[in-house]
């Protein structure tokens, strides 16, 4: 199951480097039981972004904090896109043992403690604190996922990890109205106490402290050691971090509670972004020093065309996908007159066809050796096209089309072609030392990204509400609707359905914004052109061939 593969030494990162040593594969019962680990383990950090949504006017009502209720949401979300990174590179220094372990840990104990909140200050500080521990687990998905497999089943596992992603995003607001409805609100978060029980004796039992390796075991003891801490690159953690929350804060406030133009927000995008050059900086001149810290995000990475195409592709294509995934069914209570279970089974299609398209790449990839080059090619215009078709919807016709399940299959299949060939890509573009932080960053990229796209189609469509609305409406039923949808059930049957056709317009208007990104991310695709495209090559045992260019 393993190859012998020579030692080599990083005398730069003032580390001996064992990127090469052998591999073992988890096999039977343990592959299965890792596999569910990180399947339900993903799936309760990621309905944690989504899921309190429709609990949140029943949190306020019982916690009387209203005029704090958006911190509930952004809290957990600051943590969640900051760590993202941090927890990849500690799993390369501590083991990614340890590390999902920790954050599951973290993960679980906050969640109860959310549970139990009396206060809506006391909820918001614990719902930080989730959010690092899932960060943690969605990091260490990403990269443990890749790593305890061969690369030719690689594209098996990354459709099943990428459908749980997909179909959390779809339970959590489905969730959260059933539990608020049947039960108290509290169990939303008390939820994840069962699961962790569950989650954890799978992953001590499954995952080994050498974990991917074999024959060097390694122990607690030595992964906290003190050579181990020294090579921890403390700065450039606290850098990438801050960068990330301001940049996150600013998203999430600007327009909501800030106006974009105001002091605070400019500031915060200024001092964000004067973060993230130092950040690039410092890990420039510890990677070309003989520090004994490995740097967070090495320069290497950094200065790589290849590496720096599948980060843009990924941000790129993370703003429309999470912004579809979570627009799609807001238009069709909306606008449509659904329920929230019939707009998540109106969104199947999308759903659906992503993991099918991710399985097919990974076909393509492996067996017929077709470049991933021309995947994310093939993925981008069928984003493309399938987005600016649904951005062509006819806001007067408040029935549902049949056509748009159409263009659901056609943007689900360019979703999942380029969201699994940039991971898929990643083991051809960087060295074996590298792929866990290269694995993070694209990670990080993408949730960045979505994070972004969300918060730019939320504040394009309260502008466009808020305009539009106004003309027909009362500036008092003006707030009450971007209070609340459900007092459109107030207004007199023609008003509601000039409203209605108000709100069609302004999802078409985030469609429309989708799309320019879509075509910005083909042109960041151009990055990972090459003469001769380089493709997926493993030896007879299964293992992959290290490309000769990776950095």
């Amino acid at each position: 199951m393993a190859s012998p593969l020579p030692k080599t030494e990083s005398a730069s990162e003032g580390v001996e480097v064992d990127n090469l040593r052998p591999r073992l594969y988890p096999t039977g019962w343990r592959l299965h039981a890792l596999t569910s680990g990180l399947c339900l383990s993903l799936l309760l950090s990621t309905l944690e972004t989504t899921i309190v949504s429709t609990s949140l006017v029943s949190i306020v009502n019982d916690l009387h904090g209203f005029s704090q209720s958006g911190w509930v949401v952004t809290s957990y979300l600051l943590t969640y896109t900051g760590f993202l990174i941090i927890y990849a590179k500690l799993s390369d220094i501590l083991g990614a043992k340890l590390m999902i372990m920790s954050a599951i840990t973290l993960f679980t104990v906050f969640s109860i403690a959310c549970g139990f909140a009396n206060s809506i200050l006391s909820l918001i500080i614990f719902r930080a604190f989730q959010g690092m521990g899932a960060s943690g687990i969605y990091s260490l998905v990403s990269v443990i996922t890749p790593m305890m497999v061969p690369p030719t089943k690689y594209a098996t596992y990354i459709a099943v990890i990428s459908s749980v992603f997909a179909i959390s995003s779809v339970m959590g607001p489905l969730l959260g109205g059933a539990i608020t409805d049947n039960s108290t609100w509290r169990w939303v978060f008390w939820l994840n106490g069962p699961a962790a029980a569950v989650v954890l004796p799978l992953f001590f039992f499954t995952i080994p402290f050498s974990f991917p390796y074999e024959k060097t075991p390694r122990f607690f003891s030595s992964l906290v050691s003190q050579r181990a801490w020294k090579r921890i690159d403390f700065l450039g953690a606290f850098l990438s971090l801050s960068a990330s929350i301001l940049l996150v804060f600013a998203l999430e406030q600007a327009g909501v509670v800030y106006p974009w133009k105001s002091g605070p927000i400019i500031s915060t995008f200024v001092i964000s972004g004067v973060l993230f050059v130092t950040f690039l900086l410092w890990q420039r001149w510890l990677t070309l020093s003989d520090s004994a810290r490995e740097p967070m995000f090495p320069w290497r990475l950094a200065s790589d065309r290849f590496m720096l195409g599948l980060l843009l592709t990924g941000c790129l294509t993370g703003f429309p996908f999470m912004a579809a995934i979570i627009g799609i069914p807001q238009r069709l209570q909306t606008v449509n007159g659904t329920t929230a279970v019939e707009a998540g089974i109106r969104l199947l299609p999308l759903i659906l066809c992503s993991p099918i398209a991710t399985t097919l790449a990974g076909f393509l990839m492996s067996k017929l050796r077709i470049p991933p080059l021309y995947l994310v090619i093939t993925g981008g215009a069928l984003q493309t096209i399938g987005i600016g078709l649904f951005s062509s919807l006819d806001s007067r016709n408040l029935q549902i089309p049949a056509a748009q399940y159409g263009y659901q299959v056609i943007m689900g299949f360019g979703f999942g072609f380029i969201l699994s060939t940039i991971v898929l890509m990643v083991p051809l573009v960087v060295k074996q030392k590298d792929m866990a932080v290269a694995m993070g960053s694209v990670t990080q990229i993408r949730v960045l990204g979505g994070t972004i796209g969300l918060a730019i189609c939320s504040a394009l469509l309260n502008n466009h509400i808020t305009t539009e609305v106004s003309k027909i409406l009362t500036p008092v039923e003006v707030q009450a609707l971007l209070r609340s949808f459900h007092s459109i059930k107030l207004l007199a049957p023609e008003t509601q359905l000039e409203v209605r056709r108000v709100y069609a317009a302004g999802y078409n208007e985030q469609m429309r914004v989708m799309l320019y990104f879509s075509i910005v991310s083909l042109l960041a695709i151009l990055l990972l052109v090459e003469r001769n495209p380089r493709h997926m090559r493993t030896k007879e045992n299964g293992e992959l061939v290290e490309p000769e260019g990776a950095r």
